[in-house]
């Protein structure tokens, strides 16, 4: 039995606009959260599981899944834009498609903390203390290097918007997280304190607001090739 699903009654600008609310939330959660625990004297260990489950910076739990699904999505609908595709640009939305599935699972499994080996920070400036920034800020010089160019032979609007996404996310990963390991590494503020936790759900929410806008961008790219977005799944 085949069962079409068809997308094209909602709008990339109306799917982007749920799923930045859905973000927002987020983060309003998460920072409610850390008030209260750290100013309203709740006991955390009280409301663990909730806690837990809405924490941005925590792995494995609601927002980390939301994330790496956000990422997925966006690795999918770039694996699609490859199909659609002849020539050489098949490579390269392919390539995305590769790195963004990756995203995907070190968002949720956080594989880039492998890289945060304790014994270099001494030898790095305290902003790059946790030391991941820097082989992935490399990665993303690079990547820029190669996609930039590659975004902007595209519709003006869909450029736009994927240099912008990645402004967003870069300013998330690695600004904010520098700017949270400089704080701490020079005394200003606690690991396990509120301000922590505030910049922590900044650098996560710029990353979910840099995919959705990425999102939106492949969202116009598959409507101008497609006209109507849909989709056929096969139940056996």
């Amino acid at each position: 039995m085949t069962a079409k699903v068809s997308l094209g009654c909602f709008s990339p600008k109306k799917i982007c606009s749920v799923l930045a609310v859905i973000s927002f939330s987020f983060f309003a959660l998460h920072c409610a959260s850390e008030a209260l625990i750290n100013f309203g004297g709740v006991s955390e260990k009280f409301y663990q599981d909730f806690f837990d489950a809405i924490n941005l910076d925590e792995e494995f739990n609601l927002t980390a899944i939301y994330s790496g699904v956000l990422l997925y999505v966006s690795s999918f609908l770039l694996k699609q834009i490859s199909l659609s595709c002849r020539g050489g640009d098949v490579r390269g939305w392919m390539l995305l498609s590769k790195v963004f599935l990756f995203l995907a699972f070190d968002e949720v499994f956080q594989v880039h903390e492998l890289f945060v080996i304790s014994d270099l920070r001494q030898y790095v400036h305290p902003s790059l203390a946790s030391i991941w920034v820097v082989p992935y800020g490399i990665l993303f010089v690079l990547f820029a290097l190669k996609f930039v160019p590659f975004f902007l032979k595209l519709r003006r609007r869909v450029a736009m918007s994927a240099l912008i996404a990645g402004g967003v996310y870069v300013t998330g990963a690695i600004a904010f997280e520098a700017l949270n390991s400089w704080l701490v590494r020079t005394g200003q503020i606690s690991r396990s304190g509120f301000y922590y936790e505030l910049i922590s759900g900044f650098e996560e929410l710029f990353e979910m607001l840099g995919v959705i806008i990425f999102l939106y961008a492949l969202l116009l790219e598959l409507r101008s090739r497609f006209v109507q977005l849909e989709y056929n799944f096969t139940v056996k």
